[in-house]
């Protein structure tokens, strides 16, 4: 019997049989058996995923370009001279740069987590500028370039302009703060350097009017004084007592040493603020020796004066030469006894180029702790009998004189068999003195760097002044001109190394000079000498206010110009002069 085959009804044969093919995601089986409706949401999700990775190059584009832009900003904060620091929302410190570290010491893992104040506040720190720091703050408002002192690691204080911005999130809430401190060290201290020498140019200024209205006022007075007891001595015989005229003879005398005090005082003031012109020439020493005794020949009626001089001649002021070797002869003959003998003696030093002046005393001699305060102002030194001499002033001006003139006076002394003092001056080494031995390449007192400088002056005798000092110097280029227009234009030009100026020129001031150069920036920093003989303090420190470094008194002041010029950086080396 053939095998019967079951019958399945057709809706359990389309149930059990297997799904013809697996669907893609997403796509439903109500659209599989239309192809129309399938070819469509497959083309909808295929551009979905399109768009979808367009997106995700896009974002890996921005990733990328964010990577880069934030390693160039690091580069850049790694770079940058001065500090950064980032702070959170509450400004505690999470991000500095090494500028940061250079300049206050602490590294990152030392100040994480500290408010900059705590961490950079110290003695130095002024409170108020700091709470007017954390009240801006404090109302989401900014700092900009506030000056405050902060102290390094190590407790140095040191100065910066501080900026704070506050960087506003999402929600427009401040969630850090980005800080930036400049050191301008430098600049405080060129400023205090600055505040200084005006200070004391003023100060120069006011001691020198003050000495010179002094000096008016006393004289006016001891000239009453010195005249009326001429007056008084020259009456009659029979019209005063003999008492009344030696007692007249007294006053007389003390208002003549009032007058040398006065006199010796206002030199050493001067002196010593270094405004007396030095006048250095060839000075022929026998000449010079014979004429100081000759002047002494009165005082010295009581002992025997020797000169000797085997010496050539000396490279000095002959006037202040004289005028030392007249106080040292007057002291060994006044501190010499009746029949003594006194010597000056001038000769060549074996190891040096200086010449020695010797003056010899037989008087009764120095004390050893003495002899290091003898030229000190108003030191004086008791005599055998008791009485000391003078006003103690002599010897300290004349020791200031010698220095002023590259020289020196030296003591030895011997108690019982008197003192020796010793002149020491350089020699002139034959004719032209120091200019034909700067011709032959030796070097002058004061060396000068090579310079170009530009002296702008309207008188004729002046100028030519300069051009003598600068002779000696065939490194120094000089330019002249005679108007603060010809000064500028040769400025702009030539673009100096130093320029002096005078302040009144006939085209306008050389005050207005300085503010315009000031006011370009290739000459904010040119060195400006004023040059003026204006010396009214407020007028000193007008210029110095307006831009000048140093402001010299005419009569110009060489030795004290080319100390200035001396230590003055030059931008390239000047061409020799023809």
């Amino acid at each position: 019997m053939p095998e019967l085959t079951p019958v399945v009804p057709p809706d359990t044969v389309r149930k059990s049989a297997p799904s013809r093919r697996a669907l893609p995601a997403g796509i439903s089986e109500s659209v599989a058996d239309d192809p129309e409706r399938l070819l469509e949401e497959v083309r909808q999700r295929q551009d979905a995923f399109e768009q979808q990775g367009q997106i995700l190059r896009q974002v890996q584009t921005a990733l990328q370009r964010a990577q880069g832009t934030n390693q160039e900003l690091a580069l850049v904060a790694d770079r940058v001279t001065d500090a950064i620091l980032i702070c959170d929302a509450h400004r505690c410190i999470t991000w500095i740069n090494p500028a940061f570290t250079r300049l206050t010491g602490f590294t990152l893992t030392e100040c994480h987590g500290l408010l900059p104040e705590e961490l950079l506040s110290g003695p130095h720190t002024d409170d108020a500028t700091i709470t007017r720091i954390n009240q801006a703050v404090a109302q989401g408002s900014s700092i900009e370039k506030l000056e405050v002192c902060h102290h390094r690691k190590d407790g140095e204080p040191f100065w910066v302009i501080r900026s704070v911005q506050p960087i506003h999130g999402p929600d427009g809430q401040v969630n850090r703060y980005i800080e930036v401190l400049t050191d301008i060290g430098d600049r405080r201290r060129a400023e205090a350097e600055h505040a200084k020498r005006l200070e004391l140019e003023v100060a120069l200024a006011t001691k020198a009017e003050f000495l010179s209205r002094m000096s008016h006022n006393m004289r006016s007075s001891l000239n009453a004084i010195l005249g009326f007891t001429q007056l008084l001595d020259m009456s009659r015989d029979d019209e005063l007592p003999d008492l009344q005229r030696r007692q007249i003879g007294h006053i007389h005398a003390a208002g003549q040493q009032l007058l040398n005090l006065l006199d010796q005082s206002l030199e050493y003031a001067r002196l010593e603020d270094k405004p007396l012109g030095i006048r250095p020439q060839r000075v022929e020493l026998p000449v010079l020796l014979r004429e100081v005794r000759a002047a002494l020949e009165d005082q010295s009626q009581d002992v025997t004066v020797v000169v000797d001089s085997q010496c050539p001649p000396v490279w000095a002021d002959a006037q202040h030469t004289r005028s030392i070797l007249m106080n040292l002869m007057s002291n060994a003959i006044k501190y010499s006894p009746p029949g003594a003998t006194v010597w000056m003696q001038a000769k060549a030093a074996p190891d040096e180029r200086v010449a020695i002046i010797e003056v010899k005393d037989q008087g009764f001699g120095i004390e050893q702790d003495d002899l290091s305060r003898i030229f000190q102002p108003f030191a004086r030194l008791d005599t055998p009998s008791g009485r000391a001499h003078g006003n103690g002033l002599g010897l300290a001006v004349s020791q200031r004189l010698a220095e002023l003139m590259h020289g020196r006076i030296d003591v030895s002394s011997t108690l019982g068999h008197g003192s020796v003092f010793t002149l020491r001056l350089p020699l002139a080494e034959g004719p032209g003195a120091l200019r034909s031995t700067y011709a032959r390449g030796a070097e002058p007192a004061i060396m000068l760097p090579p310079l170009r400088v530009v002296h702008i002056e309207d008188n004729a005798l002046n100028r030519s002044l300069v051009e003598a000092m600068f002779a000696a110097y065939p490194q120094v280029r000089l330019y002249s001109a005679e108007t603060a227009g010809e000064g500028l234009a040769s400025i702009e030009s030539i673009r100096p190394d130093v320029a002096l100026v005078d302040i009144n020129l006939p085209d306008g001031s050389g005050l207005d000079l300085c503010r315009r150069l000031r006011a370009q920036a290739d000459f904010k920093t040119l060195p400006l000498i004023a040059l003026s003989a204006d010396a009214l303090p407020e007028h000193i420190a007008r210029a110095l206010q307006t831009g000048f470094n140093h402001y010299l008194v005419k009569p110009l002041q060489i030795q004290r110009l080319l100390g200035i010029l001396a230590h003055m950086p030059s931008t390239q080396a000047a061409p020799p002069r023809p």
